[in-house]
This record gives structure tokens, sequence and C-alpha cells, in this order.
């Protein structure tokens, strides 16, 4: 959309806090949308990151909803006088002084060089020190990504996967925050969550911080309506020398609808296919072993179909 720009581009961070308050939005937001942390965002706010690709301008450009020109740095112009006639005349003053003075000039010449000199050496040594004692939340990967069925039919069980890696690996707190439409019912949560409340869904993790696994099963009511939406969204916030939080990314709906969480073409049936993504999704979490029986039973059979006053799905032989 902007092939005019160059692959970096300079952001002017005084226009981007100024345009996000007005807008109203926080920093969590914008980071969500955008795709990269707080902590990235209140960098380029802060003009610590002056330099940004292309494409990250224009992703955070459409996020506060303008022009990605507006939120550039405008390159400095050439001092200009407004009086074209005395500062021509400053030059030819200048220049006399030059001519009568040359020593003085040979002098303030060879200053200047020293002091250029010098500067560049403490700003070289400040520089290397940053890049020694720089925040370690610089170089944090936090991947964080939903599993969440695309559908469900009204009173199942259906579950949801929260994936969780984070480099480099080392010991941290984590914490876990799923928001989830409050008409569902959480029957298990593996590990255990640490509250439940209004439809908050929250663990307080301690330990490793590598491939972490986070389950839980709802219950879809068996009151609500066919094909309605429901909307799911989640952070995962770390502490280090700076507290990160970063959205959850994958599938944040799933549908009510007469087919099981696992068939996702909906044909009634579950191929090999779709098992096998059933047995990666629950595999190795303990207290799943209903659902994956569940899964097996309807795999077994040629087909099957929900039967709603019952609640269950049944399987089906062709003849």
């Amino acid at each position: 959309m902007y092939s005019s720009l160059p692959q970096t581009v300079r952001l002017d961070s005084k226009k981007i806090k100024k345009i996000r308050e007005e807008r109203g939005l926080t920093q969590l937001y914008v980071a969500t949308v955008v795709g990269v942390t707080i902590d990235t965002i209140s960098r380029w706010e802060n003009k610590r990151y002056p330099s940004v690709k292309r494409e990250n301008a224009e992703k955070l450009a459409q996020t506060l909803e303008v022009d990605v020109e507006e939120i550039l740095e405008k390159l400095p112009q050439e001092d200009t006088d407004e009086n074209g006639e005395a500062l021509e005349q400053q030059e030819q003053d200048s220049s006399r002084t030059a001519q009568s003075f040359p020593n003085n000039q040979h002098k303030k010449r060879v200053a200047f060089f020293v002091t250029a000199i010098a500067a560049f050496f403490a700003m070289a040594g400040m520089m290397a020190g940053y890049l020694v004692f720089r925040p370690s939340s610089l170089s944090l990967d936090i991947d964080a990504l939903r599993c969440l069925p695309a559908h469900s039919a009204p009173g199942a069980l259906f579950p949801v996967l929260i994936k969780i890696d984070i480099d480099p690996k080392a010991k941290r707190t984590v914490l876990i925050k799923e928001d989830i439409p409050r008409i569902l019912k959480i029957l298990k949560a593996v590990p255990k969550y640490t509250s439940l409340e209004k439809g908050l869904l929250k663990w307080i993790y301690q330990g490793e911080t590598s491939n972490l696994r986070f389950v839980y099963v709802a219950n879809m009511p068996s009151s609500i309506k066919e094909n309605k939406r429901l909307r799911f969204k989640g952070t995962v916030t770390i502490k280090t020398d700076q507290t990160v939080s970063v959205g959850i990314g994958g599938n944040n709906r799933i549908v009510s609808a007469p087919f099981h969480w696992a068939d996702k073409n909906m044909d009634n049936r579950i191929d090999d296919e779709e098992i096998l993504d059933a047995y990666e999704l629950l595999s190795g979490t303990s207290g799943m072993n209903k659902l994956l029986k569940e899964v097996e039973t309807l795999w077994a059979a040629d087909m099957y179909q929900w039967d709603q006053k019952i609640r269950k799905y049944v399987p089906v032989k062709n003849n």
C-alpha cells in the first residue's frame, strides 16, 4: 500500500502517543493489534526504537486510523533566515573574519574536530554499555496461542488449549488471563486455575516457561440458540525487569452447531485426520480420557448424530 516508503522508517514518537491518547486506546490494545509487545509500543513512544520496519509502521498507522505519513518523523529542513539579506551579510562577515584571522580559524577547526572525536567515542561507549546491560525483555519472545474448536453442540462439552512458549528459557512467574463468555460453565482445568470469577479465568504459574499447556473443558449451554457466536480473549503477562504483556492469538470464537467439536468439516463423521488432531490437542493432559474416548467411539462408527434429548453424540451405522 505504501510501496514508496523505504524498508526502514523513523517514527514520530510524540505524534504516536498523542494520537493513541486522543483515540482513547491503551498500549495493550495497540500492541495486540499490531502484533508486538507493550514494551515495544512504550519504546516507540519514548523514541528508544526510532527506526522500525515499514510493515510495522503501516500496521501501527492502521491501528491508529491515520495515514502512515502522519506518524513518521519529518526530515529537518535546511536552516533559513527570515531575512535573506541578513543571512547573506552574516556569511560575508564570516568570510572576512576567516581571511583576517587565519590562525584563529585554524585553531577553532582543530578544537571542533577534537571535540567531535571525543563526543563520538563517548557515544560509542554509551551504546556499548546499553547493548551489554539492556533489559532482558528486549530479547524476550513470547508465543501464546489458543486452540479453540470452531463449533460445539448446545449442551455438549468442548476443550480449549492455551499453548505458551517463552524464549529464552528460564524460570519465571507468568500470569495467564482468559476472558470467556459468562454463559459457559467450566467443568475442569489442567492445571487447576488460580481463580475464576465473572467469566475471567486466571492462572499464576511459576517455573520453566517452555512448552506450557493450559487446558480447560467448557459446557456449551443447552438453551443457547443455534449459530450463536461466543468470543474469547486473553493475555499473558510476565514480570522481568519490566512488565511485558501480550495477547493470546489463535481462534477466538466458537459457534453453537449440532456437530462434534472434533468434526472440523461438519460432515457428521470423525475421519483419521480429525482424530489425530484431537489426540494432538489433548494427549498428555491428565483427566481428558473421557473426551478422547468419545472421539474414538465416533471415529470407529461410520457416522454420528447429536441427540438433543439425551445431550450426547450417538454413533450411527450405515446400512
